[in-house]
């Protein structure tokens, strides 16, 4: 894929790297409370968070989007932006920049709302974006619009077993960290339900 065709592809890619640096994949709490989907203030062994209407009572809309570039390892880092390179980039080359933001966004805010509502704050990744591009392109291709992504057929499954595994617990007891689950079905349902208003307005 041509990389000057992609610039809004890197930009979440180099994002996504900066601000994980920046929170020393998840121990710099002081720039993590800059971040996370509402702050929060830790008292022993303890985390209390802010809550929703707070943070939007006070403006602090970036919240809904911003704990998507926080990852908090290498090895989330990098599986999750090479997903965004590989699906994300094919959205924005043959369906426009505005429409992989559009979904971005959507999925962002929808799927860090959904985890918020369901552990608190304290997680972060790209992954319920992951979940939506993927959602998007194989529902898409398996309608047979055009332009078609040409994804393998065997890529949803993979990616469905991967979401039931981490609802099982499996990935955690692997030593993959806590998964957010939520995310990434939210993301997933954002994704699949994004075709239809991109149909409606491509014809």
């Amino acid at each position: 894929m041509p990389w000057h065709k992609s610039g809004l592809t890197l930009a979440l890619i180099l994002i996504s790297v900066l601000v994980s640096l920046a929170i020393g994949f998840g121990d710099n709490r002081e720039v993590m409370r800059l971040l996370t989907f509402t702050d929060f203030t830790v008292r022993g062994q303890q985390i209390y968070h802010h809550t929703l209407s707070g943070m939007l009572s006070t403006g602090q809309w970036w919240r809904l989007i911003t704990p998507a570039f926080m990852h908090f390892s290498e090895l989330h880092l990098i599986f999750n932006l090479l997903w965004i390179w590989i699906v994300g980039s094919r959205i924005e080359q043959l369906h426009g920049r505005w429409v992989l933001l559009s979904l971005f966004l959507a999925a962002a805010a929808l799927s860090n709302l959904a985890q918020f509502m369901v552990s608190g704050p304290m997680f972060g990744g790209m992954s319920g974006v992951v979940y939506a591009v993927l959602g998007y392109s194989w529902l898409w291709d398996r309608r047979g619009y055009r332009p078609g992504f040409g994804l393998p057929q065997g890529l949803m499954g993979f990616m469905l077993v991967w979401l039931v595994l981490g609802y099982l617990g499996v990935l955690q007891s692997v030593g993959m960290g806590a998964v957010a689950n939520t995310a990434h079905l939210v993301g997933l349902l954002v994704g699949l339900l994004f075709v239809l208003p991109v149909r409606l307005l491509r014809r």
